[in-house]
């Protein structure tokens, strides 16, 4: 079956006293730092593809609570080689975004992944390559601090 017309972002953080930190990986492919990223497989709903693609690149051995984000964004359809399935006419794909609570839960990295690193919000910032994970990790920091996430998805 071939992926689906639709990519999730998951932006990992944990409470580490009063602070946050978030995980930034590095992807062996291209040598840059991204949060966790995928897209949707046979008949999976976003926050699905989520929880699977975080589960996958993160090594988890128990859920953890999934926020949805507000932040979205297009991606060229052109990146991804199961376009060929797509509808005629998918120029760009939506990225649909998430944040993952993974305080006191261990993460260890697979094989898409060179390193993972917990970061304070500057400096993840700055690793972060793509704009929509800056994006989504910004919305999430301001989030964070406000004591404002949204419900976690069932």
């Amino acid at each position: 079956m071939p992926r689906s017309p639709f990519q999730i972002l998951v932006v990992p953080f944990r409470r580490t006293d009063d602070q946050f930190e978030y995980a930034v990986l590095r992807r062996k492919d291209m040598n840059l730092w991204q949060a966790v990223a995928g897209g949707g497989e046979n008949d999976e709903t976003a926050a699905q593809a989520a929880l699977r693609e975080a589960a996958e690149e993160l090594g988890l051995d128990r859920p953890a609570p999934l926020y949805p984000l507000q932040t979205t964004a297009s991606v060229p359809a052109r990146f991804f080689a199961d376009r060929i399935h797509w509808p005629t006419g998918t120029y760009v794909v939506p990225e649909y975004s998430f944040a993952l609570d993974l305080t006191g839960v261990q993460a260890k990295i697979s094989h898409e992944h060179t390193a993972l690193e917990w970061l304070a919000f500057d400096a993840a910032h700055d690793a972060l390559r793509f704009d929509s994970n800056r994006t989504a990790l910004g919305e999430l920091n301001e989030r964070l601090q406000a004591d404002d996430l949204p419900h976690p998805v069932k």
